[in-house]
């Protein structure tokens, strides 16, 4: 993440958030296609923290353009550390579900 960016601010001021993963279907209503809202807390990973590198080398695997900016001071890496989730698996589907209940985290 930059620094010049809004939601950086924002997550410096107080690091709770959701991040909101779907992806609609090509028709119809989009509320009714599955979503998963993760409640997360924003932590920075700085510089010199021994997970930076792997980072870095993970990021520039899968976004090698990322190469031009990723040394810019202003550059963050951020884990989001998941408290939670709420998952619509569409209409009337709803569940809450727990840390444990995500594979990976």
């Amino acid at each position: 993440m930059s620094e010049l960016a809004h939601h950086t601010k924002a997550l410096r001021a107080d690091p709770a958030c959701a991040l909101l993963l779907g992806e609609p279907g090509p028709t119809g209503d989009p509320l009714t296609h599955p979503r998963l809202s993760l409640m997360a807390t924003a932590r920075f990973v700085p510089r010199d923290a021994p997970e930076h590198a792997a980072l870095a080398a993970h990021y520039l695997a899968t976004h090698p353009k990322a190469r031009l900016y990723i040394g810019f001071a202003d550059f963050h890496f951020v884990r989001f550390d998941i408290q939670g989730a709420h998952l619509n698996g569409g209409f009337g589907k709803a569940y809450q579900l727990q840390p444990s209940d995500l594979p990976g985290m």
